[in-house]
């Protein structure tokens, strides 16, 4: 009786044994996936703080063509109404307009990508945990087995 109980107690233990290492490997390809989610989203949060250093300097220099226009505009205004000068002002300012509406919406669309890299790192460790807890699951199984195997002599 000792033998056949000997040999369903291997069963398990070989069973737990191997699945909890199986689970821990799958944990650690989770884990890892999880990592190079989050080096995308740094990248991606890092590409966008360059744009908009870019788009400050951009700013700058859009802004002083404006006092410099306003400054052309005033000595010529005093003479010349309604003339190209005025008109380019005008101009000036609609651009400006639309490329402030531009960053902002490159602005957003980047938030959006970064945001799916940080919840795609997160599905990863949840994946990654729960890989963890079923390995933990096998490793219970197989101390069942090796205590069944104790207590049955062997």
């Amino acid at each position: 009786m000792g033998v056949e109980l000997a040999i369903l107690a291997v069963g398990p233990v070989v069973a737990g044994t191997a699945y909890q290492a199986e689970r821990g490997q799958s944990a650690a390809r989770q884990q890892k996936r999880s990592a190079r989610a989050q080096a995308e989203a740094q990248r991606v949060s890092s590409a966008q703080q360059e744009n908009e250093r870019q788009a400050a300097i951009r700013q700058q220099i859009r802004q002083e063509r404006i006092r410099r226009a306003q400054v052309v505009s005033a000595a010529e205004a005093a003479g010349v109404r309604g003339s190209s000068v005025e008109t380019s002002t005008i101009g000036s300012g609609q651009t400006l307009q639309a490329a402030g509406s531009a960053f902002a919406t490159g602005a957003t669309e980047a938030a959006n990508v970064q945001s799916g890299f940080l919840q795609q790192a997160a599905d990863y460790q949840s994946s990654a945990q729960f890989d963890l807890v079923q390995g933990q699951l096998g490793g219970a199984i197989a101390n069942l087995g090796k205590s069944a195997f104790a207590m049955g002599g062997g």
